[in-house]
C-alpha cells in the first residue's frame, strides 16, 4: 500500500514540475508558485515510512532548485523583488507548502548583498516551529539547514546582515529542535512496532547529525567559541533528551566532526557530560572512540615533527624512564632484603640459607665457615620514592599549567605540554565509573585498556600512569571477585589486553618490574591469561635479546613467568574441552601436560637462562642461584631448565678460571661453584629420567674441572658419569655412544694423577669390552687405545709450568697395541664376514694413526698383516664376477647404524690404500720427513683395489 502511495506522489511531483517549468519559462511566476505549492502538498502525507518519505523529499528538493535559480535571476534583472515574494508566499493555504516556499525564497534572498540576513534567519526559524510532526518537521528543518548552508554570515561585525554568532545560534537552535523531533518519533504508532520505529529512527539520524557538521564547517569558529557556546549547548541538549539512540549517535558525531585540538582543550566537560548519559548508553564505546582519536592524532603529529626534535624528545623520555626504573629497583631491592631477613629469622640456624632446600637442594655457594662465597650486589643509588604512591582511589582534577600566549607551546608526540591529557581522562573516567555503578566490569576493563594505550602512546616515560591504571584494574577485580561477569570472556580478554599492552610497548620487559601493580594484577588472572602473559614476557626477552644483569630483575622476571616455571592449581580451569585431557590429574595427584607444549615452553625458558649475564662474576653466580631457586619448584620441568643452568655455570667457571690471578679467593669460589653444579646435576638425574643428558653434562663438568686443575672434583664428575652409565643406560647403541664420550673426555683430561687416571681409563676399557654386540666391543676397545696415548691439546698455553696442560703425556705403546690386537680378535669372532671386514678396516685406521705418530709398538709387520687379511676377506666374499655380495643379515658395526654396505666397506679400504700410497709418493718426492717408515708398508697384494 505504501509503495502505491509513493508512486502516486512521485507522479504528481513530476506533473507539477513540468507545469512549473513551463510557467517559469513564460515568466508566469504566480502559476509557477501554484504548481510548486501543489507539488509540496505531497509532503503533507503521514502514510509513508521515513525511507519512502525521504525518496519523495529528494524528488521535491530537486524540483525546487529550478525555482530557486529563477527567483535569483528575476531579482537581479528587476522583474521581481525577493522581499515582496517573501511576503507573498506566506499566503499559501497549507503550512507545509507555505514553509517550504518561504525557505526557498528566504535563502535566495539571503544570498543578495545587503539583505537583512539576520531578520530572515530569525523569521524562518520561528515559522518552522509550526510543523511539529516528527517526520515532516525533520525534513522541513533539514531543508532549512541545507538551503542556508552557503549563505550563513561569518563576520564578527554587528548589523542587519548578521555575524558568526547569529549563524551559530541559528544552527544550534535548528539542531536542538530537530533532535527533539527525532526523539519524539519513537512515540509514534503502536507499542508493538517499537523495534521497527527504532530502525526508522536510525535511518533518519543523519538529518540531525548534519547540523553538527554545519557547525564544524563554519569559518571563523575558534576554541573560545567552541568552549563557550557550541559544546555547552550541544552537550546540554544531548544530556537532556534522555534518549539512548540519540545520545550514543550525537556523542560519536561530536567526536568525529570537530577538530582534535578542540577535543584536547575540552576533555573535561565532554567526559563529565558522558557520565550523565542514559544508563543504557554504551559509554565505553564513546570514551574509547575519543581516546583512540586523540591517540591517532598524537601519532600523526609525532610523524610530522622533525627527526632532530623527535630524537631529542625520545632521548629525554628514555632518560626519565631509566631514572624511574632505577627508583623502582631500589624499592624492590629493599623489599627483597626485608623478605630474606624475615625468612632467615624464622629458620633454624642449621638451615640458615633460604635459597636452597635441605639435602639435595642445599647451597654449595658457601665456604668452609658457612659464609656466602659471593658478596651481595651493591644497592642502587638513592632515587625518588615509590612510583606506586599515586592514589587511584581519590583522583584529583588536573590543572593546566600557566602558559604564555606569546610563546609557542612545546609538544611531545603531538600533545601540548600544557594539556594534561592523561590526567583529564583519568580523572573523568574514574569519576564516570563511580557515578555509574551500573557499568559492567566488561565496560570498565575496556575503558582501562584504552587509557593504558593512550598513556603508552603519548607518555611512554610516565610509568606512574600505566601503574595507576593497573592498580585501579586490580581494585575493580577485587570488588568483582564474586561476580560472574569477571569471568565473562570479554572481561578476561580485556584484562589480558591490559597486561599485554606494556609488554608490547616497552623495549624491555624489565620496565614492567617498575610497575608494582603489574605483578599483583597478574596473580589474580585465570590460568590461560597468566600463561599468555608468561609466553609474551619470554618471547619479548628472546626477541629483543634482553640481558638480565641483576638478581632482583631475575627474580621479578621469573615471578612474571611463574605459570611456566611451576605447576598451577587452576591449570585445568577454563581450558578448552578438546584440551581437557592434557590437564588430567595423575595417579599421584600431579598435573599432566601435553609433552610437546611443555617442551616448547620450557625450551623458551632454557633459552632465556643464557641471557642471564653480569660482568661481575659474583653477581652472575647470584643470578644463577635465583634461577635455580625458581626452577627447583618446577617438578618435571627441570628436565629442560636445569641443563642450561649447568651449562651457564660451566661458562661461569671458565670465566673464573681466566681471572684466577686477579681473585684472592679464587679457589674457594670456583670450588663452591663446581659443587653447586654437582648438586644441580644430581637433582636432575635423581628427579627425572635424563640419564643421557646428565652423563654428557657430567663429562662437560669434568672438562671444566680439568681446565681449572681441580682433580678431586674432576674425579667425582667422572665417577658420576660411570655411575649413570652403569645404572641407567641399558640400550646397546646408547651404551656404545656413552662409552665413546667417556673415552674421549678422559683422553683429553690432564689433571689426574697416575693412580686416578689409571683407575678411570681401566674402568672405561673394561666397560667397552663388555658391550653386548661384538661389533660394539671391537669399536670401543679400539677407541680405548687412545687412553694410553695422550696428545698435545690445541688451545692457549698456560703461564703455569706446573699446570695440567704442561704435564708429561702418557704414551704406553704396548697397552695401545694390546687394545688394537684385542679389537682384531673380537672382530674375527664375528659370524658375519662383512662386519668382520668393516671392523678390520676400522682397526686399520687406528694402526695407521699410531704408526704415523711413531708408536714403536705398532710396526710395519702389523700393518702388512692387516692389509693382507682385509684383502683376502674381500676376495672371499666376492662373487664369481668379482662383485661383492651383500648379506641381508649383516650386523652393522661401529658408531653409525645403516651405513655399512659392501660398497661402502670396499670404498673405505680403497681410501686407506690411497692414503698409504700418497704417503709413499711424498717420500719419493723427497718431502717425506718423518714418513720414511711408510716405505716399508706392502700394499702390492691389494693394488688391484686402488
Amino acid at each position: 500500500m505504501d509503495g502505491k502511495l509513493l508512486s502516486e506522489a512521485l507522479a504528481t511531483v513530476k506533473i507539477q514540475l513540468v507545469q512549473m517549468k513551463r510557467s517559469l519559462d513564460a515568466d508566469q511566476l504566480m502559476d509557477a508558485l501554484k504548481s510548486a505549492s501543489s507539488m509540496l502538498a505531497e509532503l503533507r502525507t503521514s502514510s509513508l515510512s521515513p525511507k519512502q518519505y525521504y525518496e519523495l523529499y529528494m524528488a521535491v528538493f530537486d524540483a525546487l532548485r529550478h525555482l530557486s535559480a529563477y527567483l535569483y535571476d528575476a531579482h537581479i534583472s528587476g522583474k521581481h523583488h525577493l522581499a515582496d515574494l517573501y511576503e507573498l508566499v506566506q499566503y499559501a493555504g497549507n503550512i507545509v507548502p507555505r514553509l517550504y516556499l518561504m525557505i526557498t525564497v528566504g535563502t535566495v534572498y539571503m544570498s543578495i548583498p545587503d539583505a537583512p540576513v539576520k531578520e530572515i534567519m530569525k523569521d524562518m526559524m520561528e515559522m518552522t516551529r509550526g510543523v511539529q510532526h516528527p517526520t515532516r518537521g525533520l525534513f522541513l528543518r533539514h531543508y532549512l539547514s541545507g538551503m542556508t548552508r552557503d549563505h550563513l554570515p561569518i563576520g564578527l561585525a554587528p548589523g542587519p546582515s548578521g555575524n558568526l554568532h547569529d549563524s551559530l545560534g541559528f544552527v544550534l537552535t535548528n539542531f536542538i529542535e530537530m533532535n527533539k523531533l527525532w526523539v519524539r518519533l519513537q512515540h509514534q504508532g503502536l507499542s508493538r512496532d517499537r523495534e521497527k520505529r527504532e530502525m526508522e529512527r536510525k535511518e533518519l539520524r543523519i538529518l540531525v547529525g548534519t547540523n553538527l557538521v554545519r557547525l564544524s564547517q563554519l569559518d571563523g569558529v575558534d576554541l573560545d567559541m567552541y568552549q563557550g557556546m557550541i559544546l555547552p549547548a550541544v552537550l546540554e541538549q544531548v544530556v537532556n533528551c534522555k534518549d539512548t539512540i540519540a545520545q550514543e549517535y550525537l556523542m560519536e558525531v561530536v567526536i568525529q566532526v570537530f577538530t582534535d585540538d578542540f577535543h584536547l582543550r575540552t576533555l573535561g566537560p565532554f567526559l563529565s557530560a558522558t557520565a550523565q548519559l542514559h544508563p543504557k548508553v554504551n559509554i565505553k564505546q564513546i570514551v574509547i572512540a575519543l581516546i583512540d582519536r586523540l591517540a591517532a592524532y598524537a601519532a600523526r603529529e609525532a610523524e610530522n615533527e622533525s627527526p632532530e626534535e623527535t630524537r631529542r624528545q625520545e632521548e629525554l623520555a628514555a632518560r626519565r624512564l631509566a631514572a624511574k626504573i632505577k627508583a623502582q629497583k631500589e624499592v624492590r631491592w629493599q623489599t627483597m632484603q626485608r623478605e630474606e631477613a624475615r625468612a632467615k629469622s624464622q629458620q633454624n640456624s642449621k638451615f640458615s640459607n633460604p635459597d636452597w632446600a635441605p639435602t639435595e637442594e642445599q647451597s654449595a655457594f658457601k665456604d668452609v665457615n658457612g659464609h656466602s662465597s659471593f658478596p651481595t650486589p651493591p644497592k642502587p643509588e638513592d632515587e625518588p620514592q615509590d612510583l606506586s604512591s599515586s592514589s587511584v582511589t581519590s583522583p584529583q582534577p588536573p590543572e593546566a599549567g600557566p602558559s604564555n600566549p606569546n610563546q609557542p607551546v612545546r609538544k611531545f608526540r603531538g600533545i601540548p605540554e600544557n594539556v594534561p591529557l592523561f590526567e583529564v581522562f583519568w580523572h573523568q573516567v574514574v569519576e564516570l565509573i563511580r557515578a555509574r555503578p551500573d557499568l559492567s566490569i566488561q565496560d570498565v576493563t575496556a575503558l582501562l585498556v584504552s587509557l593504558t594505550n593512550l598513556a603508552l602512546s603519548c607518555y611512554p616515560d610516565r610509568l606512574e600512569y600505566v601503574d595507576q591504571v593497573l592498580g585501579f584494574a586490580k581494585m575493580k577485580v577485587q570488588e568483582h571477585a564474586d561476580s560472574p561477569d569477571l569471568h565473562h570472556p570479554a572481561s578476561i580478554q580485556n584484562l589480558l589486553a591490559l597486561l599485554l599492552a606494556p609488554i608490547n610497548s616497552y623495549l624491555t620487559v624489565l620496565t614492567l618490574l617498575a610497575l608494582p601493580n603489574f605483578q599483583e594484577l597478574l596473580l589474580v588472572q585465570p590460568f590461560l591469561s597468566r600463561r599468555a602473559i608468561g609466553h609474551s614476557v619470554v618471547a619479548s626477552i628472546l626477541k629483543n635479546e634482553t640481558h638480565i644483569a641483576d638478581p632482583v630483575d631475575c627474580k621479578g622476571v621469573l615471578d612474571m613467568c611463574h605459570v611456566l616455571v611451576r605447576d598451577q592449581r587452576d591449570a585445568g580451569v577454563g581450558m578448552p574441552t578438546q584440551m581437557g585431557h592434557r590437564q588430567l590429574m595423575g595417579s599421584r595427584g600431579q598435573q599432566t601436560y601435553d609433552p610437546e607444549e611443555m617442551a616448547e615452553e620450557q625450551g623458551w625458558l632454557a633459552r632465556m637462562v643464557h641471557l642471564l649475564h653480569n660482568d661481575d662474576l659474583d653477581v652472575h653466580a647470584k643470578l644463577l642461584q635465583e634461577a635455580r631457586k625458581a626452577f627447583s619448584e618446577g617438578g618435571d620441568r627441570i628436565r629442560w631448565t636445569y641443563p642450561p643452568l649447568a651449562i651457564c655455570a660451566l661458562k661461569l667457571a671458565q670465566r673464573y678460571h681466566y681471572r684466577q690471578h686477579y681473585k684472592a679467593d679464587w679457589d674457594t669460589k670456583i670450588t663452591a661453584l663446581f659443587k653447586w653444579i654437582h648438586q644441580v646435576l644430581s637433582v636432575l638425574y635423581n628427579r627425572v629420567e635424563s640419564s643421557e643428558i646428565c652423563l654428557r653434562l657430567y663429562l662437560q663438568a669434568l672438562q671444566a674441572a680439568d681446565a681449572a686443575g681441580l682433580e678431586e672434583l674432576a674425579y667425582e664428575f667422572a665417577v658420576q658419569a660411570f655411575t649413570i652409565y652403569e645404572e641407567s643406560i641399558s640400550e646397546s647403541r646408547a651404551q656404545l655412544q656413552a662409552i665413546v664420550l667417556i673415552i674421549g673426555t678422559l683422553q683429553a683430561s690432564r689433571v689426574f694423577g697416575p693412580d686416578n687416571y689409571d683407575t678411570l681409563i681401566t674402568k672405561a676399557a673394561l666397560h667397552g669390552a663388555k658391550l653386548l654386540k661384538k661389533s660394539h666391543q671391537a669399536t670401543a676397545v679400539a677407541l680405548a687405545s687412545h687412553l694410553w696415548w695422550q696428545t698435545e691439546k690445541v688451545g692457549p698455553e698456560t703461564e703455569d709450568p706446573a699446570g695440567p696442560e704442561n704435564k708429561e703425556l702418557l704414551r704406553d705403546g704396548k697397552r695401545v697395541l694390546e687394545c688394537l690386537q684385542k679389537s682384531l680378535r673380537i672382530a674375527t669372532s664375528s659370524i658375519d664376514e662383512l662386519t668382520s671386514v668393516q671392523l678390520y678396516c676400522d682397526a686399520l685406521d687406528q694402526y695407521i694413526y699410531y704408526f704415523e705418530r711413531h708408536n714403536e709398538a705398532v710396526s710395519t709387520k702389523h700393518l702388512n698383516s692387516l692389509v693382507e687379511l682385509i684383502t683376502s676377506n674381500l676376495d672371499a666374499i666376492q662373487g664369481a664376477d668379482g662383485v661383492l655380495i651383500p648379506n641381508p643379515s649383516t650386523i652393522n658395526s661401529g658408531l653409525f647404524e645403516g651405513v655399512h654396505t659392501p660398497e661402502s666397506v670396499l670404498k673405505h679400504f680403497r681410501n686407506q690404500l690411497k692414503y698409504v700410497h700418497a704417503r709413499k709418493e711424498i717420500i719419493l718426492n723427497g718431502d717425506g720427513e718423518g714418513l720414511a717408515k711408510f716405505e716399508e708398508i706392502d700394499i702390492s697384494a691389494a693394488s688391484k683395489l686402488i
